[in-house]
């Protein structure tokens, strides 16, 4: 209180007054306005309603304990006016003049002082009387209700009652700051009050009673048959549930535990329901209502739950259980003798903060399977598979491992909230399981002699610990040890006074390779082999070879090769999985990249790698050699750097990444830069060897990428063209060799890089080179390349093409040397000879696939719609008949120059496709096959006779037709009539629209012309007019542009002349002759005389008021400008 008296103050000064204060501490609403209120008691209040409703409240509780009906009784009510003011405010009216006389008092009912209350008593002041109403206690309550045999009630009652009184003043009494609350412990206990014992006989009088009165179970009339055959209910079983029940909700309730495992239990266990009584129990554990159970009544729920549900019931109660007041030494032999330890994980790290004393202990449990011969027994496979203890307990105790690693506790899987404990754990364990030899566990039995434990069997084997976990699982037992060590955080808060040293990675290692490969350990140690020794070796490869790649471990040289053997071996047992290949080989570079050199044997590696097939990590070691520029001259030292360089671009080739097996000639031109023929004495023999290498090569980098390979050639090579020609020629036939000429000669280098392709000039001889090996390979290009090239000889050319047998490309070389006719036969003969193969391929398709096919097209079953084998066959058909066509095209001249050979070709190629079916006796054939005979032969006819009428005239065709054909039938004509008349109609349609287009274009063009007449007949007003100054000046010109814009213009811009002088001085009179007569015509008014006088432009304006520079306007007026056609015109030259 800032005005209470300081004690340096004077005596003479007047003490402070201290008024009371009043504040809100809880609030509630009534149902009606409140016309009494009244204190019953120091935490009762009574108060009255509108409604004539009594209603009594615990205010501590705010719990409503009464309520009664006052309608009836007549209570006495006063009666009192409110004040002019109040009633003004209420009513809300204005007291104005007169009407203040007008406003009435208002009336206020009041009960006030009507209840009073004294010595716990209620006086209500009634109309005819004076009534007293007593309030009873609740302790006189639950009393009355015992008396009247309502027990149920009376214990609810009574729970009511200790939840409002000694449950709210605990709370009051409560310390906040206190993190545990010992008084669910029944020994940390106090004494209770004189209340407290009350309600504690009260449940003990209800149990007793219950008890000597319950129903028997041996005879048969305390048995109801629930019908229909189902079971019986036994009312004695029910009924002590049910007692079970009440029993443990009021002693949870009232934190009565002592009572709970005491007379309760002792009551049960008399009378033969103590499984009654745990069934009862153990929800409330499971709900987290009940976290302590006795020690006593412990082992009994033990023996219980084990003969029902088994230990994983116990197990699921005392992880909900606080551990900090249990009894430790009875809790930890229950649990061990009935081998509960995921339990006994947690009461450890609960109660007691110890993380290694249960791993220790179970442990022991593992200690004692395997030297009981169960871990050498052989495990089924299979998902449902039992184990038996020894995997049970040992992958336990790995789980365990783990958790603690990951800073979550076990077996909840929570997260450890402090960060002591989080820093301490994993130190803790790592130095447990690296104890080179084995210790009794602290709270083990202790034997006669006083040791736990003798070191015999497992327990006397170097690293005892984790040598009994790597039987279990060993990859597991690494991955887990892997989570620890991958904790880098933990190693950096080891104590600067040397008390707590933790292990790293490097002695983890050597511990493993000392357990699992005693013969590469410096140890002396007893070579005992491991059960699973080939898992765990497996697993301990893996294992070194993720710290060998982190740099934070190294290895003996064998060690070295095995984890390499071991990698190798997975990239090969995973051919049909392409992820774990590709793991694999990165596995491995990562690993050869990690180590120097002269830590592992470079050469058994390198062989180990390429007999499994990583190429990128041979490259990577064969690189290491290649790429060290000692220019030497030792010729095994050359000779050692070829041979890698050679191996590393056969690795480049090999891989399985096509994007990555182009970057072999970088990685050659990287290596060979600089490499030249001219060094002879000894200098550059290494770069010599290297170009060697690349020519042996040459041809698996064409097959590769042979435009690629002539850009290499052209940047290093440019000087040995034909050595790399020559080395190409050897070996698969000549494909390579013709690759890489088609990439220099067909112009796609050139397409691709200029400068390389500049560079690269090809002779005479590569050309017939690149010829012979393309009629030798690929007869069908011969042709194609003769028509578009002619840098070869038309002679060798054609004793190739002969020698190969090549129709159309020995017909075209026979056109070019002026032998047409025998061209022409040649081309000729090849189309009946190809025409009676492919009559052979359609013999031998069936006949229900004709039909089906014959069906599906009908008339349009040509060339286009056969089968792949015969398609083929009829697609060459097709090209030699383009070949003959071409020829035929190329020497018949147009229809005004013709040529010496006319229309003859035309007509020859004509003749031969229609004595086909004559030749190719398709009378004698099966129907079908002769259908589809007849339908190509009708679609080469249609194909010769859309290209002759651009060609031959219409007369002579059809003179042809009409008499060399003349004794022949309308229906064998009929096909080759149809299809001329067809394509001639087409002609004519072409040629009638593009006559059309032509003419309508001719009219646009005209309209236009019109229009830009007219558009320079309106003129600007005389405003824009050049004085007569200017035009009588000889060095400007005055012009009207296309926008109406009149410009006086330089006489450097433009020459005047007397004829444009003279002209545009008739103009302008025609122009002012117009405009007068119109002005005649109708007075302008004042606006639009304005706007037709002020038709002068802004550019002629600002041009005279000289702010702005000539500008010159062209527009040659009365030209005919560029005409803008429609559609497509088409020159049939």
């Amino acid at each position: 209180d800032p005005a209470a008296p300081t004690p340096n103050s004077n005596d003479s000064e007047e003490p402070t007054i201290h008024w009371p204060a009043f504040g809100m501490h809880e609030e509630f609403d009534a149902e009606s306005p409140i016309v009494a209120l009244e204190w019953l008691s120091e935490r009762s209040l009574v108060y009255l309603t509108m409604t004539n409703e009594l209603t009594v409240v615990d205010t501590v509780v705010m719990t409503l304990l009464e309520r009664l009906d006052f309608s009836g009784m007549g209570v006495v009510f006063a009666e009192f006016a409110l004040s002019r003011t109040a009633a003004r405010a209420m009513t809300g009216g204005d007291a104005e003049g007169g009407e203040e006389e007008r406003i009435s008092p208002i009336s206020c009912t009041s009960f006030q002082n009507s209840v009073r209350c004294s010595d716990k008593r209620l006086m209500v002041l009634c109309q005819d009387e004076l009534r007293q109403i007593t309030m009873v206690s609740s302790r006189q309550r639950i009393s009355s209700l015992e008396a009247d045999g309502e027990w149920l009630e009376a214990l609810a009652l009574a729970l009511d009652y200790y939840e409002g009184t000694f449950a709210s003043q605990e709370d009051r009494r409560r310390n906040q700051t206190t993190m545990r609350d010992l008084a669910r412990h029944p020994e940390f206990s106090g004494p209770k009050g004189e209340e407290e014992e009350w309600i504690a006989k009260l449940l003990m009088r209800y149990l007793n009673l219950a008890v000597d009165n319950a129903p028997t179970s041996s005879t048969d009339d305390n048995l109801i048959s629930l019908g229909n055959g189902r079971a019986r209910i036994n009312l004695a079983q029910s009924h002590f549930q049910m007692l079970a029940g009440v029993c443990v909700e009021y002693c949870v309730t009232t934190k009565r535990l002592d009572l709970l495992f005491g007379p309760i239990f002792r009551r049960f266990h008399s009378v033969g329901y103590t499984a009654v009584f745990l069934d009862v129990l153990e929800p409330y554990v499971l709900n987290d209502r009940l976290s302590y159970i006795a020690p006593e009544v412990m082992s009994y729920f033990v023996e219980h739950c084990k003969s029902n549900n088994g230990v994983a019931t116990v197990e699921r109660c005392l992880l909900h259980m606080d551990c900090t007041i249990m009894d430790f030494d009875s809790i930890i032999a229950l649990l061990r003798n009935n081998d509960m330890y995921s339990a006994m994980f947690f009461v450890f790290n609960q109660g007691l903060n110890d993380y290694v004393s249960p791993l220790q202990m179970l442990l022991e449990r593992v200690f004692e399977e395997a030297d009981a011969g169960n871990a050498l027994l052989r495990r089924p496979t299979g998902e449902r598979r039992r184990q038996n203890d020894f995997d049970r307990f040992g992958y336990k105790a790995i789980l365990y491992l783990r958790f603690c690693f990951e800073g979550k506790s076990f077996p909840k899987e929570e997260k450890i909230l402090s960060e002591d404990v989080q820093a301490s754990v994993k130190p803790e364990l790592l130095n447990f399981l690296t104890q080179a030899t084995y210790s009794s566990p602290s709270h083990a039995p202790r034997t006669a002699g006083g040791e736990a434990s003798e070191r015999v069997g497992h327990r006397s084997y170097l690293y005892p610990y984790m040598r009994l976990l790597v039987q279990v699982d060993p990859a597991l037992l690494f991955e887990t040890i892997s989570g620890a060590l991958n904790d880098g955080g933990m190693f950096d808060q080891q104590e600067e006074d040397g008390s707590a040293r933790y292990p790293r990675e490097q002695e983890i290692v050597d511990l493993f390779t000392t357990m699992i490969l005693p013969e590469l350990s410096e140890v002396p140690t007893e070579h005992i082999k491991l059960f699973k020794s080939r898992q765990a070796t497996s697993a301990f490869l893996d294992f070194t070879a993720k710290y060998i790649t982190r740099g934070l471990v190294r290895v003996k040289k064998s060690l070295t090769l095995m984890i390499a053997k071991r990698i190798a071996d997975r990239f090969v047992a995973n051919s049909n999985n392409p992820t774990a290949r590709r793991a694999a080989q990165v596995q491995i570079m990562e690993l050869l990249s990690a180590l120097p050199r002269e830590s592992y044997e470079p050469d058994k590696v390198l062989a180990l790698i390429e007999r499994a097939g990583i190429h990128r990590a041979a490259l990577l070691l064969h690189q290491q050699v290649a790429s060290s520029w000692q220019d030497t001259t030792e010729p095994d030292d050359i000779q050692l750097r070829a041979r890698h360089f050679c191996s590393a671009i056969d690795c480049f080739i090999d891989d399985d990444d096509a994007e990555f097996r182009l970057e072999v000639f970088d990685y050659i031109r990287k290596e060979c830069t600089g490499v030249t023929r001219g060094s002879e004495n000894g200098e550059g023999s290494s770069q010599r060897a290297l170009a060697h290498v690349v020519y042996s090569r040459f041809r698996r980098l064409v097959r590769l990428d042979a435009l690629m390979t002539a850009r290499l050639v052209a940047e290093l090579f440019v000087q040995d063209l034909d050595v790399v020609v020559e080395s190409l020629d050897d070996g698969d036939g000549g494909e390579a060799q013709f690759l890489f000429l088609q990439a220099i000669v067909s112009g796609e280098l050139l397409e691709v890089d200029p400068v390389a392709g500049s560079v690269l000039n090809p002779s005479m001889d590569h050309h017939l080179k690149y010829l012979s090996l393309m009629a030798r390979l690929h007869p069908e290009q011969v042709y194609e390349y003769l028509s578009k090239h002619d840098n070869y000889r038309a002679e060798d050319a054609l004793k190739l093409c002969e020698e190969f047998q090549i129709a159309d490309a020995s017909a075209y070389l026979l056109e070019r040397m002026g032998n047409i006719s025998s061209a022409l036969q040649l081309i000729l003969q090849t189309l009946e000879g190809r025409l009676m193969a492919f009559k052979r391929t359609l013999r031998g398709m069936e006949v229900d696939m004709l039909n089906h096919h014959l069906m599906r097209f009908g008339k349009d079953a040509g060339i286009n719609q056969l089968p792949s084998k015969q398609g083929q066959e009829a697609e060459g058909v097709q090209r030699i008949l383009v070949v003959a066509l071409d020829l035929c095209e190329r020497n018949s001249g147009s229809y005004n120059a013709q040529t010496e050979h006319g229309s003859q070709l035309w007509f020859n190629v004509l003749d031969r496709l229609i004595n086909a079916k004559g030749f190719l006796r398709l009378a004698n054939e099966q129907r079908d096959h002769a259908r589809m005979m007849e339908q190509v032969l009708n679609d080469l006819l249609r194909l010769t006779m859309q290209r002759m009428v651009s060609n031959v005239p219409l007369l002579d065709l059809v003179r042809k037709v009409t008499s060399d054909h003349s004794g022949s039938r309308l229906g064998e004509l009929r096909e080759m009539v149809m299809s001329l008349v067809g394509t001639y109609r087409f002609e004519l349609n072409l040629f009638t629209k593009a006559a059309d287009v032509f003419h309508e274009d001719i009219s646009n063009m005209k309209t236009e012309k019109a229009g830009l007449v007219k558009r320079a007949t309106p003129a600007t007003n005389s405003q824009a007019v050049a004085t007569k100054e200017d035009l009588a000046c000889g060095d400007s010109t005055f012009l009207i542009d296309g926008e109406h814009h009149g410009i006086v213009l330089e006489a450097n811009a433009v020459q005047s002349s007397k004829q444009t002088k003279s002209g545009l001085k008739h103009t302008l009179s025609r122009l002012r002759n117009r405009r007068q007569a119109a002005s005649s015509k109708k007075a302008p008014t004042p606006e639009s005389s304005w706007d037709q006088l002020g038709a002068i432009t802004e550019v002629d304006r600002k041009y005279h008021e000289g702010s702005l520079e000539p500008v010159v306007f062209q527009h040659a007026v009365g030209i005919l400008g560029e005409a803008h056609h429609r559609g497509r015109l088409i020159s049939f030259e």
